[in-house]
């Protein structure tokens, strides 16, 4: 130590060079695996909002059909604006369940394990295919509002309802089966 320096100044001194080496080795790696880090998390997790919506979406357009039906009693002003109403909602649900099928790959990376993301997948296709079968509407609406409340308890509710959801997870899993299952072809 130099005899001008005081007693304390070797301290300063030391902690001064190794304040600047931390913030240069932090600056210069560790900021960006962290900026990198909490990209991917934003992405994730707007990957589940943006899911989150369009399960919404099916799950009020299809409520809002099955709530809404053209009654032959109306008038035909509240006869057109109905026709009109639920071709909007049906235009929802067409939309809603394209972005479900084309983005349900984006939640492989968004959960953990592989059985949820596949599940979610699956969810997805079947709503689409779903909504594009030769089913009567009422049906299809039912079975997209049933299955879309399920997934939506599995996905998106609070982990204090672990036993709700899983009774959820279960009850998808059956409806997926179910819709999933080719009808036998009827003999006549």
């Amino acid at each position: 130590m130099p005899d001008w320096m005081p007693s304390w100044g070797t301290t300063a001194l030391i902690s001064i060079v190794t304040s600047l080496l931390t913030l240069i080795v932090a600056g210069r790696y560790v900021s960006p695996l962290l900026e990198v880090r909490n990209r991917r998390f934003q992405a994730k997790m707007q990957a589940r909002e943006k899911y989150q919506a369009s399960m919404l979406d099916v799950l009020s357009a299809a409520t809002h059909l099955l709530a809404a039906p053209i009654v032959p009693e109306a008038t035909d002003t509240v006869r057109t604006a109905l026709r009109e109403e639920r071709a909007r909602w049906r235009a929802q649900v067409d939309e809603a369940t394209k972005y479900l099928t084309d983005h349900a790959v984006q939640l492989l990376f968004a959960y953990t394990g592989s059985r949820l993301p596949d599940l979610a997948v699956r969810y997805s296709s079947t709503a689409r295919g779903v909504w594009i079968s030769d089913m009567s509407e009422d049906r299809k609406l039912t079975a997209l509002q049933n299955i879309t409340q399920h997934c939506h308890a599995l996905f998106f509710d609070s982990p204090v309802y672990a036993r709700q959801r899983a009774r959820s997870w279960t009850e998808l899993e059956r409806l997926l089966d179910e819709l999933e299952t080719p009808a036998a072809p009827s003999s006549a």
